[in-house]
């Protein structure tokens, strides 16, 4: 696999990973801490839940014209 598809899926990974942290863990710990910090963590989930759908595509379109190898 190149570095750079690599990278991609690397990334996708982590994001994945990070926001499924924010939604299993971190905001309902938040939550049941009335954690002033809550609304950050959710800020957060939303960007890391619009750059893995970024990353998606990305990929996506790299496999479609076949330069995914």
């Amino acid at each position: 696999m190149k570095n750079v598809n690599y990278n991609l899926v690397k990334l996708l990974l982590s994001k994945m990973d990070n926001a499924w942290r924010l939604e299993k863990y971190y905001i309902v710990d938040a939550q049941e801490a009335g954690c002033h910090s809550l609304e950050v963590l959710k800020k957060i989930l939303e960007d890391e839940k619009r750059h893995i759908e970024m990353l998606r595509q990305e990929v996506s379109l790299r496999a479609g014209v076949k330069k995914f190898d």
